[in-house]
């Protein structure tokens, strides 16, 4: 097998249909590997970023990729070279793709050479999946380059599987949920004139686009700077998104209006029979009326009664708010793996066996 990194965005476009093709193999197939999804988040977030997508081929065809890049970061004070899947806040989760047609000798040549770290290099394979392949790859510290790995936990995101009907599903729902729906639903019939719909977000000069805007501008992410008018990043990354994936209608936003004003959007995404929430926020002068908890209702029964979906893929965390719908989690981890650098290697005893002793100490002092 041969391997190809990848360096630039005109490379990056040049195999997008063996890259797509590969990852299309996968059921679901994943939405933040595609190449749209890693195009737009390349050209939001990559300042400071080299590219280093490695692709793997046997036989001229693609089998195998790892959407890496490469910065310069401090990690503990220490200035390093760090390499990363390409992946943030933004990103669902992430993870090394191998073609599932390939030998478990060919697998484990692909790994080798798809997670390679350099010796004074740390990688970070953030938000893949616990105890998956991967994973279990990485932490094997059998292997050659693996005596220094650390796993450290991430996210626990609830999915809503969309397998039987509305009523059934509700009916199923605890008691608690559907009467807290009820009360905030009839405040909002008393409260006049309240709105809710789905429109199509197509083309970035869309007036729907600064709706959403205004309303992430209102809600509590304005204050840490993360909504989408003080984060230029992250409206970027939205517009980005909407260039990619519009034209194809697999991008909608629900959105919640009263007198007419946008005052909630959930945004969603849809990808191989999946939705995706890639984002909601709601103005903070309307709380009261919880726009948000009856807009993500809303969506949710239309999902399921329009038919044509398989999960409703929440990217979010564990919030409890979330486990009124549904029991079922993807759980991810993010794992650390440190070069044999003299440099990294104090830098990993540091993180993983001072730091951890310190701990303990001042929680049992």
């Amino acid at each position: 097998m041969d391997l190809f990194v990848v360096r630039n965005e005109e490379e990056f476009d040049r195999i997008q249909p063996q890259w797509d093709a590969l990852i299309g193999t996968l059921s679901p197939a994943p939405l933040p590997l595609t190449h749209s999804w890693l195009r737009s988040w390349w050209n939001a977030f990559s300042d400071n970023l080299k590219m280093e997508f490695r692709c793997l081929y046997k036989n001229n065809i693609l089998v195998g990729v790892a959407p890496l890049v490469r910065s310069r970061e401090r990690f503990r004070g220490i200035s390093v070279t760090m390499l990363k899947l390409a992946a943030n806040g933004h990103s669902p989760y992430s993870s090394v793709v191998i073609d599932t047609s390939l030998t478990p000798s060919e697998v484990e040549e692909a790994l080798l050479a798809l997670t390679h770290v350099a010796s004074n290099e740390i990688a970070l394979f953030f938000k893949i999946g616990a105890n998956d392949n991967l994973e279990r790859f990485l932490m094997d510290r059998s292997r050659n380059g693996h005596a220094r790995v650390g796993e450290k936990p991430s996210i626990r995101t609830p999915v809503v599987e969309i397998d039987q009907s509305w009523d059934d599903f509700y009916r199923s729902r605890p008691r608690s949920l559907k009467k807290s729906l009820n009360n905030k639903l009839n405040r909002l019939k008393k409260a006049g004139d309240f709105s809710i719909g789905c429109e199509k977000l197509v083309h970035v000069d869309q007036p729907l686009i600064d709706d959403l805007v205004a309303v992430s501008a209102h809600s509590w992410k304005s204050a840490v700077k993360n909504d989408l008018r003080s984060n230029l990043k992250s409206r970027r990354f939205l517009l980005n998104l909407v260039e990619a994936f519009g034209t194809s209608g697999a991008l909608n936003a629900w959105v919640a209006r009263s007198g007419g004003k946008p005052v909630a959007f959930e945004l969603h995404l849809v990808h191989d029979e999946v939705v995706y929430p890639i984002r909601a926020d709601y103005d903070q002068a309307f709380k009261a009326l919880s726009p948000g908890s009856v807009l993500e209702y809303s969506a949710l029964r239309s999902l399921f009664e329009q038919g044509g979906y398989t999960q409703y893929y929440t990217c979010a965390d564990d919030y409890w708010y979330l486990s009124n719908w549904t029991t079922n989690y993807r759980e991810f981890c993010s794992v650390e793996v440190f070069g044999d650098s003299a440099k990294v290697r104090a830098l990993y005893w540091l993180e993983y066996s001072l730091i951890p002793l310190i701990k303990r100490v001042i929680r049992t002092g």
